[in-house]
């Protein structure tokens, strides 16, 4: 008759069961005074039976790797960003954390590593180019000297990290009022401010010598060598001028080697010439009709503001606006002042320039464009509407140079 063969929980228990009472033999005849095992019950093998069923259930499932509670122990314990030298550790939501765990469980099993769930949650900041900020260290405080002027650093400043710069030349006016008109305006560009007298004949003659129109884009390289700019390349030059230091950019067009990028030219409530039998010197105009020309055909920018200001011996800023309006083949159209009004700035660096009752604001009247040719007129016959165009300068020309270089 063949033998009955007991559950394997049940002959596991008889063998436990016999394997005690050889011990407790042993014991008794060695004279060993401990207490023997009793032999197990009904009750114990019940016990035991639904233990291992319980176990092989929690077998069954799939269990959390050991390192995963060790990282949600230190996420949950700090529960910020943390910085590494090279990486930084963003922290998911719980959801997400739930989402990347099972889907690293799924890819590997119970045996996921580390490096899987971590590959989610670790940014190598190599991978990712750091702000400019971070990249050129400036020195900005102060200015350096150059030909005529200064060069200052406006904080918007941040040259590229291969070396190159963009670079405003501005000719006449209060230095403070520049360089915060830059920074107000955001303009990503080391700025020039050349300072040479009363008068438009100074600024004319000073650059009427060849070669020194490059010799101040040099002494402005060398100076960004001087604050931190390591190998330093000139990208793209706006020229702007107020009042009389329209005189500098008519001689600079037309003796500049053409070198440089330059890519805009500003001008704010200047340009003037003589009258010619009752008309515009012609040539004198030429510089900047040229300018106008090529900026209606979208190849620089070339925009303007003007009052109404009228000196009788000489042409008007409206006048000669008016001659480059008719070049670039544009029209002028009546403003809004309502809507075209550009924000009022109040600068620091206009306290005490200017009576406080005095200031005036910009009140558009006319406007003409084509292409990157702008004219803007603006009301005002005074010489603190004259001096408006200057303190506004970073509400009305500057930010087309913005939008135009942040392209």
């Amino acid at each position: 008759m063949a033998r009955r063969e007991l559950p394997r929980n049940t002959r596991r228990a008889h063998l436990a069961a016999r394997v005690g009472h050889r011990v407790a033999e042993r014991r008794s005849l060695s004279g060993a005074s401990e207490t023997p095992t009793p032999p197990p019950t009904a009750a114990t093998i019940q016990v035991v039976t639904e233990d291992r069923a319980a176990t092989a259930r929690r077998d069954a499932r799939p269990r959390m790797p050991f390192w995963v509670f060790v990282l949600l122990g230190i996420l949950s314990f700090f529960g910020v960003k943390r910085g590494l030298e090279n990486a930084e550790i963003v922290l998911p939501s719980t959801d997400e954390l739930v989402t990347m765990v099972q889907a690293s469980l799924a890819q590997s099993g119970t045996r996921a590593t580390g490096a899987s769930l971590l590959d989610g949650l670790v940014r190598d900041k190599r991978q990712e180019p750091a702000p400019a900020a971070d990249r050129v260290k400036l020195r900005r405080d102060g200015h350096v000297s150059i030909p005529g002027g200064i060069l200052v650093l406006p904080e918007s400043f941040q040259p590229r990290t291969d070396g190159q710069y963009d670079l405003l030349i501005h000719f006449h006016g209060n230095t403070a009022v520049v360089r915060e008109s830059a920074e107000v305006a955001h303009l990503d560009a080391a700025v020039a401010i050349i300072n040479l007298g009363i008068g438009s004949a100074p600024y004319e003659e000073y650059y009427a010598v060849p070669g020194t129109y490059e010799e101040l884009l040099e002494s402005v390289r060398v100076g960004l060598e001087r604050r931190g700019l390591a190998g330093g390349r000139l990208r793209r030059v706006a020229l702007s001028g107020w009042s009389a230091g329209y005189g500098a950019i008519s001689t600079i067009l037309q003796v500049r080697r053409k070198e440089d990028n330059l890519d805009a030219v500003l001008i704010l409530d200047g340009i003037h010439c003589g009258w010619e039998n009752g008309e515009l010197n012609h040539r004198q105009m030429k510089p900047f009709a040229t300018i106008a020309e090529q900026a209606a055909e979208g190849h620089i920018l070339f925009s303007i503001t003007h009052s109404e200001i009228d000196p009788v011996t000489y042409a008007s800023t409206s006048a000669t606006a008016d001659y480059l309006v008719a070049r670039a083949g544009a029209a002028r159209t009546p403003s809004d002042p309502a809507r075209d009004a550009p924000p009022y700035l109040e600068l620091e660096s206009m306290k005490g320039a200017v009576s406080k009752k005095l200031e005036k604001q910009m009140e558009p009247t006319t406007e003409a464009k084509r292409g990157l040719f702008h004219v803007r007129g603006y009301r005002g016959e005074t010489k603190e509407h004259h001096m408006a165009h200057l303190f506004q300068m970073g509400a009305t020309l500057l930010p087309e140079l913005v939008a135009r270089w942040s392209r």
